[in-house]
């Protein structure tokens, strides 16, 4: 064989080679949408995370076992603030009936919000009557995972270094360690937002929860942490994709979304 057919078998080898990892990339940047099961309620008026039905990939298996774990540890939360709940009731008199009673103490509502492609996006809304700490409260808990590792999003990959956003997490009152973004334009934007009351409590660096939304075809994002006297002030941000994009959110994410709005708004057949 000549030196120059050499060379071109040597090309045309890494030609397949680059396109095969491209193609593989691909794939792997797109993955399809997943179909969800409901898994009864931990008890009533506390929703359980649903899980992904008949899940064919590690990926999707590991989302099911920390989906479970979560569950498992709101089960156990539930009975730490239900014993909570009776001492402060013994120690103040109060009868434990009606709207005081104990299985009362703590509701959950979990609605998906984004079933693919590459995001799983579940949130859950709680509203604590007494759990310890200061109460009543009220907080939301996004849970978003990458459907190509099964793992819960790393949001510092998903946005660009310009943006100047740092992470941030957090345990909430279950246990669940919550990821976040310390984002300065969010903050402006809450600050530009906030009505006389509340433009004092985003004076300092402040967090924000994200999750996609379908439904809307936006990125959400909510201010995460925040005292329990301004806990009010948590105004989500819904930001548009031109938004998302100029603050330098991936545009992974930003096509991911805009897909799955495409795919919901379309009509039925």
């Amino acid at each position: 064989m000549s030196a120059s057919l050499r060379v071109l078998g040597c090309f045309a080898a890494l030609a397949a080679s680059i396109a095969a990892t491209a193609a593989f990339a691909q794939s792997a940047s797109s993955a399809p949408a997943v179909s969800l099961k409901s898994v009864a309620p931990i008890r009533k008026g506390v929703d359980a995370w649903p899980l992904i039905a008949n899940p064919s990939t590690p990926a999707e298996q590991r989302i099911n076992a920390i989906l479970t774990h979560l569950n498992n540890g709101m089960a156990a939360s539930l009975k730490d603030c239900d014993a909570s709940y009776r001492d402060s009731a013994k120690d103040s008199g109060v009868p434990l009936t009606g709207e005081n009673a104990v299985d009362k103490d703590w509701e959950r509502s979990v609605k998906v919000t984004m079933t693919g492609p590459q995001f799983l996006s579940i949130v859950a809304t709680d509203n604590y009557i007494f759990c310890g700490g200061a109460h009543p409260d009220r907080g939301k808990t996004a849970m978003v995972f990458d459907l190509t590792t099964g793992g819960p999003v790393n949001w510092m990959t998903l946005i660009a270094e310009s943006s100047d956003a740092s992470p941030f997490s957090d345990s909430i009152t279950d246990g669940t360690k919550v990821g976040a973004l310390i984002v300065p334009a969010l903050r402006t934007m809450s600050i530009a937002r906030a009505d006389k009351d509340c433009k004092d409590v985003f004076e300092d660096s402040q967090s924000y929860q994200l999750w996609p939304d379908a439904k809307s075809g936006t990125l959400i994002a909510e201010p995460f942490d925040l005292p329990h006297v301004v806990a009010a002030c948590a105004e989500d941000l819904s930001l548009s994709l031109d938004q998302a994009r100029k603050l330098g959110f991936a545009d992974s994410l930003i096509s991911a979304i805009d897909q799955a709005h495409r795919q919901y708004v379309q009509p039925k057949r």
